[in-house]
């Protein structure tokens, strides 16, 4: 897993090598591409440089972005690079969303059902076709700020099976690759240990 020639790990140093070939294929200076990302500088340089740290998921998505590469790629390598070099603990708290299983968060078809149309399975673990509504839009907009590192909070209002937690499932799907994990119980650590 350590590449000695250089001493870093290998995901760090894929990342690195294809940040800078995209960088290279682009035809762009580290500030014209800084300038294209929405970063600094600085940041890009560290993100390049074989002697800095891990650079963060939102400077690795930016970049790749900038550059056209496969965005998920390499913020998987990120997240194995910032494991291996214990910037993050393995696993995280939480798991990851693309983990889940809709039904596992409480997302379910609202109203009754017994079986889905031509087959054994419960109405209750499929779930029907998604309309979008106006509340989407914001939940839309809000999932892009949080991937774009600007926080806000964003509460539903309604009465049950209203669509409250699906509208929410819907909101991050675009981001499950992207290592954003949901708490669990059964994923926190034990305050005893």
């Amino acid at each position: 897993m350590h590449d000695e020639q250089n001493g870093h790990h290998r995901a760090l140093t894929e990342l690195r090598e294809r940040l800078a070939g995209g960088l290279a294929r682009a035809r762009l200076t580290q500030t014209q591409l800084a300038a294209r990302a929405g970063l600094a500088r600085t940041t890009v340089s560290e993100a390049l440089s074989p002697t800095k740290p891990v650079p963060s998921s939102k400077t690795v998505a930016a970049l790749a972005g900038a550059l056209r590469l496969p965005v998920q790629e390499l913020l998987m390598l990120q997240r194995t690079a910032a494991e291996e070099s214990g910037t993050i603990p393995t696993g995280g708290p939480g798991r990851p969303v693309g983990e889940w299983e809709p039904h596992d968060l409480e997302v379910h078809p609202a109203g009754p059902g017994e079986t889905a149309a031509a087959s054994d399975t419960p109405a209750a673990r499929v779930l029907p076709g998604y309309v979008t509504r106006e509340h989407d839009r914001v939940l839309a907009d809000a999932v892009r700020d949080a991937k774009a590192g600007r926080s806000g909070f964003v509460v539903l209002v309604g009465t049950s099976s209203t669509g409250r937690t699906r509208a929410c499932w819907e909101a991050v799907q675009p981001v499950l690759g992207e290592g954003w994990a949901v708490p669990c119980e059964a994923c926190k650590p034990d305050p005893t240990e």
